[in-house]
Formats: structure tokens, sequence, C-alpha cells
């Protein structure tokens, strides 16, 4: 009888470990949602020239959920200066636009990078706030040379990711 009482309890604890591992995994993952969206546009010769527009379309199907923004640039570290503006233009399903000057800060008063630097590469990111789309459908972001320079260069690629 008290063998059968133990072998009873090895199960349940076996199964109440087993339940907090599976209810703990659903937890991780649930939080650790993939992106929505995630692509790069890489330009040639190392170089963002102002006729060289990068487009990314994305497919939105979610008006309810609020969506991070994530802007990426990768540059050299021969890139002269400490940041870069870009024009952002966003058209809508609906055809209405929108389009803002925006500022991707690169590096520090005293020249250190603020992006992660792995070799001659450094990956500067920018999040913006957080907000679900306002319609379904497709959505179009144009990305454009902002500076004053009619090339910029050290400028490997610039990307969009929507989590």
């Amino acid at each position: 009888m008290e063998i059968k009482k133990a072998k009873m309890r090895n199960k349940s604890l076996v199964f109440l470990v087993f339940a907090i591992v599976v209810i703990q995994s659903m937890l991780t993952t649930s939080c650790t949602s993939p992106a929505m969206y995630d692509q790069t546009y890489d330009f040639e010769n190392q170089s963002w020239s102002k006729s060289d527009t990068a487009i990314f379309e994305v497919e939105v199907g979610d008006t309810v959920l609020n969506r991070d923004f994530i802007l990426s640039l990768r540059t050299t570290k021969s890139y002269l200066y400490s940041n870069l503006w870009i024009y952002i233009m966003i058209t809508a399903p609906d055809g209405s636009t929108s389009k803002v000057a925006q500022k991707i800060p690169l590096a520090n008063p005293d020249g250190s990078w603020i992006g992660r630097v792995s070799g001659s590469l450094v990956e500067s990111r920018l999040r913006f706030d957080s907000k679900p789309f306002p319609i379904k459908g497709t959505y179009v972001f144009k990305m454009v040379n902002a500076t004053q320079e009619e090339v910029i260069g050290e400028v490997l690629d610039i990307g969009l990711r929507i989590e």
C-alpha cells in the first residue's frame, strides 16, 4: 500500500513539473513573437545617393495590435558624420500619404559609436513609438537620403522591422 502511494506521489510530482515547464514555455514564447515584417535594402558600392530610394511594402491584416517600428542602418566605421537625415514617406492603402524628416543618431559628441560595432561595421537602430496600423492593406514605406550631400558614402543598408 505504501509503495502504491509513493508511486502516485511520484506521478503527481512528474505531472506538476511537466505542467510548470509547459506553462513557462508558453509564456516565454508568447512574449517573444516574431516580427511581422523584417527587410533590408542594400546600397550599391556602400553609397546612398539622393536618387536611390529604399522601398518597403508591408501587408497589414491586423489593425488592433500595437506595433513597434524599428529602423536599422548599417554603416562602416569610416562614415564621416555623427548622424544621418532621411525622409520617410508612408503611403497607406487608401492612398493617403505622410512625409517626415528623421535624424538617425550614429555617434556621440566624443566620436564613439552609438550602435553595435562588429569589426569595421556599425549597426544603429532607432525604435519608434508603438502604434497600430489604422487600416488593413498594403503600406508603402519609402526612405531617401535627406542630407545636403548628393551621395553619402560608407552606408551599407537600411532596414525596417515591424514587431
